[in-house]
């Protein structure tokens, strides 16, 4: 439905969505553009969900955002280029689902509801590929589960879904977003605590990018 700039064949599930189609109106600037030593910041999330072993990592973008096309597709991601802006979040996920639901029909075999991926904050560069581990580890041991990774009682990112609740996005009421699933299925909830504040750090604003900077000094 979406050109993905990329014919490869490869596994479906576990695949990471990345939404990145926003303007980074607080930061001022392309912030996944931005350098976190020697690296930008896209490229070191599509880095570090690759060395965790996921080869399929869907970027939804600004149909716009040339550059970021093009550090996307470097990094060994898959840019989704929709024809109009996704005014919301909840939009670009839906993009990235529209992708999935195109290639299970490809694949003539349903998918199984408790398959899992990952929804990754774009803006997340210190995101561990032995975190996304633990967390598809876990995914495996508790399917249909969604993990949520923890520091000091607060929840972070990436988290772990099942392919049951990304079909349930069409029920979202409207002006809510995708959180709205995370509330309704509460009881599918598990909570993993990890030692490094990373599961918490992500990039907004010129004073978050000067953190990201000091944390490599």
């Amino acid at each position: 439905m979406f050109p993905t700039h990329l014919t490869t064949p490869r596994p479906i599930f576990p695949f990471a969505l990345i939404p990145a189609a926003g303007r980074s109106r607080r930061m001022g600037s392309p912030k996944l553009l931005l350098d976190v030593h020697g690296k930008t910041v896209i490229a070191r999330v599509l880095t570090a969900l690759g060395e965790a072993g996921l080869t399929n990592r869907l970027v939804v973008l600004h149909p716009e955002d040339e550059l970021l096309k093009r550090e996307v597709e470097a990094c060994g991601g898959r840019p989704l280029l929709p024809p109009t802006p996704p005014p919301e979040m909840r939009d670009s996920i839906r993009i990235g689902f529209n992708c999935v639901v195109d290639e299970i029909l490809a694949n003539g075999q349903p998918a199984d509801p408790h398959q899992p991926w990952l929804l990754v904050p774009a803006d997340h560069p210190v995101i561990d590929p032995q975190t996304v581990t633990i967390l598809l580890d876990a995914a495996a041991k508790n399917p249909g589960r969604i993990i949520v990774p923890t520091h000091g009682g607060r929840r972070g990112h990436p988290t772990v879904f099942a392919w049951k609740h990304a079909v349930q996005i069409d029920q979202i009421p409207a002006g809510l977003g995708f959180n709205w699933i995370v509330e309704q299925a509460s009881a599918d909830i598990i909570e993993i605590e990890f030692a490094s504040s990373g599961v918490l750090v992500d990039l907004d604003t010129p004073e978050d990018y000067e953190r990201l900077r000091n944390m490599w000094k």
